[in-house]
């Protein structure tokens, strides 16, 4: 083959070559843009997602919080509710208070023995207790408000209730003629005044169902200390909100973090530039 022959062979070869290094840059600045674009678009969809998700967790922090709040409301009004409740029913004892005020100064078993027989006895006893109206003598408001009590506030409610009922039982038993006979368990009633008076526990020992009548105003007093400690209360509030309120930064701090590692990677680190790079 002679020289001549290899001229076209080269020159189509040459020719080739410098069309390639022509369209090198022109090729590659298309594919570069390409792939640009189709990352962008990714970028750009990965943003739009992320703004829906902060969306969406902006409305679960405030739906969360608004049902915190609405429920902390509703459980103090009806702690108020409560309150006014048991606080009703402590004045609506003030009739039965008023029998275990004149029983308290009354030899029960020595009264009881002596009407028992005598009917002009009994109809004493009976208008010594005119004014009041056993029919109304109950706690029926006052344990609607119990599951939203303390359980002190309940105990010396309980309390009270507790001594006006056996002084009113020992009174139905002196206007009945029943004779002393005491309806009343005496020793749950001197455990659950221990219990709420513990200090009181010789006097209560000492002097029992005689000396339950003058505990009373002690009892009262304690209740209403009791009753301003549970409405002042908000332990287990702010133990709620807390727990709320850390769910809520984890929450923004993890979305952050997302937000941030998306907006702040390189270009040339994502997987489509590095092919291009190669």
């Amino acid at each position: 083959m002679t020289l001549l022959s290899w001229i076209p062979t080269l020159s189509i070869t040459g020719f080739l070559a410098i069309l390639g290094w022509l369209c090198r840059g022109p090729i590659s600045s298309a594919l570069t843009k390409g792939v640009e674009y189709k990352l962008n678009q990714k970028v750009e969809r990965l943003r739009a997602e992320l703004r829906a998700k902060e969306s969406e967790m902006q409305a679960l922090r405030t739906g969360a919080l608004s049902a915190l709040a609405s429920r902390q409301i509703a459980v103090d009004r009806r702690r108020l509710e409560a309150v006014d409740q048991i606080w009703s029913a402590v004045t609506a004892l003030g009739p039965a208070r008023g029998v275990s005020g004149w029983m308290s100064v009354i030899n029960f078993e020595a009264a009881a023995e002596a009407a028992k027989n005598d009917p002009r006895a009994q109809e004493m006893f009976a208008m010594l207790g005119s004014t009041f109206d056993a029919t109304t003598f109950n706690n029926a408001d006052a344990q609607k408000a119990r599951p939203f009590v303390t359980p002190m506030v309940w105990a010396n409610y309980s309390a009270m209730h507790a001594v006006c009922a056996q002084a009113v039982m020992r009174w139905s038993a002196l206007k009945n003629g029943i004779g002393a006979k005491d309806f009343a368990d005496i020793k749950a009633i001197n455990r659950l005044l221990t219990t709420v008076l513990p200090h009181q526990a010789p006097y209560i020992e000492k002097y029992g169902a005689t000396g339950y009548h003058f505990l009373l105003d002690e009892i009262e007093q304690q209740l209403l200390r009791e009753l301003d400690h549970m409405l002042s209360r908000s332990d287990t509030d702010s133990e709620t909100l807390a727990h709320a309120a850390d769910i809520v930064k984890q929450s923004k701090s993890l979305l952050e973090r997302a937000v941030s590692a998306q907006q702040g990677a390189p270009a040339d680190h994502h997987p489509a530039a590095q092919a291009v790079g190669g």
